[in-house]
Order: C-alpha cells, then structure tokens, then sequence
C-alpha cells in the first residue's frame, strides 16, 4: 500500500504520471486541470482528443514532481502510475491498461468488483480501486460529470494532493453553488472508494514509450465517408448513422417503454436524434412502438419528456458501488 512518505520520497527524485480516459463532456481535462492546481509541487497536465465531440473518448495527461525540472516535456504520458476512468464504457472501446506497470493504480467508475475488471483486463498485477461516480454525480450534481468525483478516490489512494488541497483548487476554479456541490461529490467519492491491493507495489522506475502504430486498418476510407463529416447517408457503407458504434453505452440510464400505457402517438420516434425508438408496421397498416433499441440509445431523455402518457421512463444503470454489495 502506497504511503504519504513513499509517494514524497518518490516525487523528489522522479515523476509521477496520471492518465484520464473519459468520454467528451465529462471533464476528463479539467480533472487533470485540478491535479495540477491541488498539487503543492510542479505539475504539467495536457488533452489528446480524437474526434472533437460529445461522448468519443477521450485522454488526459498528468506529470507531477517536486523538481520542476522533471516535468518539462510536451510528449503524452506513455507510462502512468495511475490510471483513472471517467467512463466504464471506454474499456471496451481503449486499451486503458497500456504502459501501466506491475503494481500500477486502475481507479475506475463502475460498480463491477475486482475479479470481474481482471477479467476483462486480463490482467491480475494491477491494484485497483472503484467506486460509483455516476450515482454520486447524478445525486448531488443533477448531471453525469464524474470528474471531481474520481479524483476523490484517486486521492484516498495516491497521497498526491488532500482533500482539503483539492478543494481549495475547485474554489479557485468554480463559482456559486457548484462549489459546494463538488466539494459534497468529492468528499463521497472518497468514502465510497473500494481499494482492492493485489499486494504488488508500483514501480515508478518503469519505462517503456509505446512503438508507433497505425491507424486500425478496418475503418471505412475517406472515399466511403459521407461529406457532411459526421453521419453516413450511403446504407452500403453503414446502415445508419451509428450503426457501428455503440451509442448506448454513452448514457446513464436505460429507457424502459411500458407497453400498455403505449399509445403510438409517435412523438418519441420523431424527436429521437439516434433512431434508437423501435416501430413495426402492423397488419392494420399502420406503424407501432414496439421497444427501444439499447444499443443505440444514449439516454437524451428526449422521449422520456415529451411522452405525454408517461409511457417510457428511465433507470439509472449503475448500480452500488461492488464492495457495498457486501456489507
């Protein structure tokens, strides 16, 4: 287990690097933003982004040290001790695990418990903390931005930075009611923090800068893409317009269509933006609800507000966080 005096030791001599996997939206930057504002030392943080939009993934980078010298580099971070994932979802999407090192820190929103995430890491060296950041953003923020939230847990396991230093940096950052609000968040992601040690301490000494690769060779070419940038309109190349990409794990709630209070009055077809309402037409020649299609649903909510019967609802897919599953 890491210790405040091990982590000083480590931050005079050497770096310490984070990294942030988030989806757009999510705050996966100002995350990093705070690390470097709560941390007493030298600190550089910096975004990568791929397609500039809401919901794509998305990484941020943190290098902090007490030798100002240690940090100066532009590069991304290719080896973190630590690791922490805004959005569960990425997981299947990214490689989070990358560059880390035997005995590095997985610090994950989700309610899964740790044989579940080794499997799906296929990894057993890694230590690993949980907790349900999106229940938490969702109960005292009113919105799915778990990024204040994460770095609670980070700090109940690093020793980088304390409670107290990270709340005088969303001070200095926020204003109004938000504050206190984070603040809330923070101190209960803290708390409900699920710390599973594997036992292998982290080696900060690692190094090994990733080899160059190219770009995955099964997207579809410039020459299939539809002009206007964002949705394919040519059905030979993808049927719809995320036909091929899993919009439903963007959300945080399912949608749930009760089929008696159903009256197909159609508003919630025409106001989804991913054609994610399922219709069939019937023998009586007309078109009527018959589900929602949850891979492609993102929870907008727009279906749920105009219903006007109620007929569809909402239910929050995180669960508890997994270590409270047993007490």
């Amino acid at each position: 287990m890491l210790t405040p005096e091990k982590i000083q030791n480590v931050l005079k001599k050497d770096c310490i690097n984070l990294r942030f996997h988030a989806r757009g939206g999510q705050g996966g930057v100002t995350a990093s933003n705070l690390c470097v504002e709560a941390f007493l030392g030298y600190g550089i943080c910096q975004p990568r982004f791929g397609a500039e939009r809401m919901g794509s993934p998305t990484e941020s980078y943190v290098r902090l040290s007490l030798d100002k010298d240690l940090i100066r580099t532009n590069e991304q971070v290719y080896n973190p001790q630590f690791v922490a994932i805004l959005d569960e979802t990425v997981m299947w999407e990214v490689c989070v695990t990358e560059g880390l090192p035997k005995g590095g820190w997985l610090i994950i929103n989700t309610d899964m418990g740790q044989e579940e995430i080794q499997e799906l890491i296929n990894r057993k060296d890694l230590n690993i903390a949980t907790l349900p950041a999106t229940r938490i953003a969702m109960d005292v923020l009113g919105r799915n931005i778990t990024n204040t939230i994460i770095l609670g847990a980070l700090i109940r396991i690093s020793h980088l930075f304390t409670l107290e230093q990270l709340n005088e940096a969303i001070r200095k950052r926020f204003k109004g009611t938000i504050v206190d609000k984070n603040i809330e968040a923070i101190k209960e992601g803290y708390e409900a923090t699920c710390v599973y040690d594997v036992g292998v301490d982290v080696d900060f000494d690692a190094e090994a800068k990733l080899p160059w690769t190219q770009v995955d060779p099964f997207l579809p070419g410039y020459k299939d893409l539809d002009k206007a940038g964002v949705w394919y309109t040519d059905v030979n190349v993808i049927r719809y317009g995320s036909h091929q990409v899993k919009t439903g794990s963007w959300g945080e709630y399912d949608i749930i269509w009760d089929k008696e209070k159903c009256t197909d009055c159609a508003q919630c077809w025409y106001i989804c933006p991913d054609f994610a309402i399922k219709r069939e037409k019937g023998d009586d020649g007309l078109w009527h609800m018959v589900g929602v299609d949850q891979f492609h649903c993102k929870s907008c909510l727009n279906c749920v507000n105009i219903c006007p019967v109620d007929a569809l609802s909402k239910n929050m897919k995180q669960k508890p966080g997994s270590c409270a599953l047993y007490l």
